[in-house]
Order: structure tokens, then sequence, then C-alpha cells
């Protein structure tokens, strides 16, 4: 078996899910943000995933205490999951935020990062 290398250059929370929302030009796509970087995410819905390098916007909230933060991105790769009845799989790279939006990415990568050491001590 051989050992993928690993290609990114930013820390990644997995298993990481939160409720999101996927803008696709007119569609709305309900999914999870399954993988999570400060530069990207992988998107997981049961409807067709974007086509690879459109633009999308995927809305989720990280905390309740914080607004729903649009992040723009554009789709690199996508793939239906086992069961292709059940939906698919797609990577986003963030494109184009606003320092707000980088900002709270990198916070809320390097709080779960925290809490994920905290419980393995």
């Amino acid at each position: 078996m051989s050992q993928r290398s690993e290609k990114r250059k930013t820390p990644r929370i997995q298993p990481y899910v939160a409720a999101c929302r996927i803008l696709d030009g007119e569609r709305r796509v309900p999914g999870y943000v399954t993988d999570l970087s400060p530069r990207g995410a992988r998107v997981t819905c049961e409807q067709e995933a974007p086509a690879v390098g459109q633009v999308v916007v995927v809305e989720v909230r990280f905390a309740r205490r914080q607004g729903r933060a649009r992040l723009s991105g554009r789709v690199q790769w996508r793939r239906p999951l086992l069961h292709p009845s059940k939906g698919f799989d797609f990577g986003v790279t963030f494109e184009g935020l606003q320092a707000r939006e980088q900002e709270l990415l990198e916070t809320v990568v390097r709080d779960l990062q925290r809490q994920a050491e905290q419980l393995t001590r």
C-alpha cells in the first residue's frame, strides 16, 4: 500500500462536521462541512455537487454567538459518495475572503485544535 504524500500547507480539522448551505448560482444546497482549514473545506451534500471550477459560497455558523459566515471559494474536486444516490463530496479552496472571515476561520481552526489537544492529554 503506498503512502499518500500530504500536499496541504495549512492545518486541517478532521473530523469536523457543521451544517452549511452551498450557494451555487441560483441553487441553495444544504450540506455539511466535514473537513476544515483556513484555506479550504470538504463539503458533503445529498444533491448534485457543483462543477469543478465553479465559484460557490459556503454559508456556515461556527458558534451560536457568531453570525453566519459566507465563505466564497472555488470547487477543486468532486466525487460521488460510496452509493451515488447518497450524494457527493467536494473540495472548496477559499478565495477572496474578507479579513474578518479569514480571521474567523483561523480562530475556529486554532480553537478546535486546542480542544483536540486537551482531549488527548
